[in-house]
């Protein structure tokens, strides 16, 4: 059977109106996505009545879900048997994008989510989480190799260790992954051969009202499982390319305007000009949050059908952390319209100049730092390297250096970015920014010109000093 990407699946549906069934489906990509994909299929096969069992694939006992699967059911309808977050398809191959969705949701304070995605790299690289010597961070370089199949990062790890202790006896409402009295885990291992037991239980024939909804953000697309799914089944993909490059920015809009007209045309509501873009912009690409700012935003306006640009600045703001990245970002990439759209909306959202100038020296400072670092030769760095090379020739030499030691802590991928960045900008154009921030920091202190026009006088000096370094250097 084909594979149904996004734009197919209204097929995929008129198939199963028409009565072309299977006894599988498997959703791969963005959780919310595949939540949705999946309410809309189950709702359509249970039109004639039936049962949505809700499995969490994270606790799941497959054998448990296998004999239900089999069995006939007293209950009348179509009884489908939906695994959230399945790890049936999980390997070495994806263990590396597991372990980079743990430390962002580390990073961003959210040990439930991280604690998801590190138990699932450990249970792919053949560790049980629930033994405290599988601890990731007490792995030797080649354990590590060996387990997960990619390079142990730098950097402290010893909040895995934590994470892992910490949820195991149950503290900050973690769900206990051990039973105390028996020493056994409570969440069951898929198993290597749970896959080939889910194709034999398939391949063998199911109950005809049985069907089998699996859901995956990761999979490995080598495994015969998913190859057999391919053939036999149906495979919905629904992934979408979370990168920068234009092409991945103009798909993730797409997917997040189709969101957006799907609950202004529930509620029966409209936005006005440009705030549906300012929306997006604010919320970044997290589909579930765009759906519920955009439910929000239509449930706050009352009996008015209009969503204006006063009900968006009321009702949805933003981060600091996201002004910081956004501005910068489009700074360093060197894009003067973005960068003074930006910061004149962040100011509008109550952000003040000073804010802005203090994060613009920041910024600037850090690259400094990391030019400077970069340029030394005992740290081995060049522009070209890629993230390992730098990650086993430079990471080490640099984390000797105890005077920069809270400015080079971090995860490696993210120190290597901030030196592939700073080797875009030389020392000097880098230093005539300090001064220019410096005049405008002045200028907010002790001059009556508007801030936003010292705001925007500042963003576009630094960017016009970029503009004459680069011809400077051509000629």
């Amino acid at each position: 059977m084909p594979v149904y990407e996004r734009n197919a699946l209204k097929t995929l549906l008129q198939q199963i109106k028409q009565g072309n069934l299977v006894p599988a489906y498997l959703f791969i990509g963005e959780r919310y996505l595949c939540q949705q994909a999946a309410d809309q299929i189950a709702k359509l096969l249970c039109t004639d009545g039936g049962t949505v069992h809700s499995i969490d694939g994270d606790t799941e006992d497959s054998h448990l879900t296998l004999s239900k699967l089999r069995s006939f059911s007293l209950l009348g309808g179509k009884q489908i048997f939906r695994v959230n977050n399945t790890r049936l398809f999980h390997s070495k191959n994806v263990t590396k994008a597991l372990w980079t969705r743990a430390v962002q949701a580390h990073e961003k304070e959210k040990p439930e989510k991280a604690l998801q995605y590190l138990q699932a790299m450990m249970e792919a690289g053949g560790l049980d989480s629930s033994e405290k010597e599988n601890d990731p961070a007490s792995l030797t370089v080649a354990q590590w190799k060996k387990c997960f199949g990619f390079g142990k990062p730098a950097g402290k790890l010893a909040w895995t260790g934590e994470l892992l202790a910490r949820f195991s006896s149950g503290a900050d409402g973690g769900t206990p992954r051990s039973d105390r009295k028996s020493g056994k885990s409570t969440g069951k291992s898929t198993g290597k051969n749970t896959g080939e037991m889910v194709l034999a239980a398939l391949d063998g024939g199911i109950p005809q009202n049985n069907i089998l909804m699996l859901l995956a953000e990761d999979v490995d697309k080598r495994k015969k499982l998913y190859k057999s799914f391919q053939d036999k089944y149906a495979v919905i993909n629904l992934q979408v390319d979370t990168g920068a490059s234009a092409q991945a920015k103009k798909v993730q809009q797409t997917v997040l305007q189709e969101q957006v007209h799907t609950v202004l045309h529930k509620l029966n509501k409209t936005m006005a000009a440009g705030v549906m873009e300012q929306l997006l912009e604010r919320v970044g690409f997290h589909p579930v949050a765009v759906v519920m700012e955009t439910e929000k935003l239509a449930l706050s306006v009352g009996e008015t059908q209009q969503i204006t640009k006063e009900d968006l600045d009321r009702m949805v703001g933003r981060t600091r952390q996201e002004a910081v990245f956004e501005l910068t970002q489009a700074i360093t990439e060197r894009k003067v319209d973005q960068a003074l759209l930006i910061a004149s909306r962040l100011q509008e959202n109550g952000i003040h100049a000073l804010a802005l100038v203090a994060t613009l020296r920041k910024f600037t400072r850090t690259l400094l730092l990391f030019r400077v670092l970069l340029e030394q030769e005992q740290y081995h760095f060049r522009p070209g390297m890629s993230a390992k090379m730098f990650q086993e020739q430079c990471l080490p030499a640099l984390k000797q250096n105890e005077r920069w030691k809270s400015e080079l802590a971090g995860h490696p991928f993210a120190l290597y970015m901030r030196f592939k960045t700073a080797a875009g900008f030389s020392t000097d154009l880098l230093r005539t920014w300090l001064n220019d921030i410096l005049s405008a920091d002045m200028r907010l202190k002790g001059s009556s010109i508007d801030t936003e026009t010292v705001v925007q006088h500042v963003i576009l000096s630094m960017m016009t000093a970029v503009e004459k370094g680069s011809l400077q250097n051509r000629s």
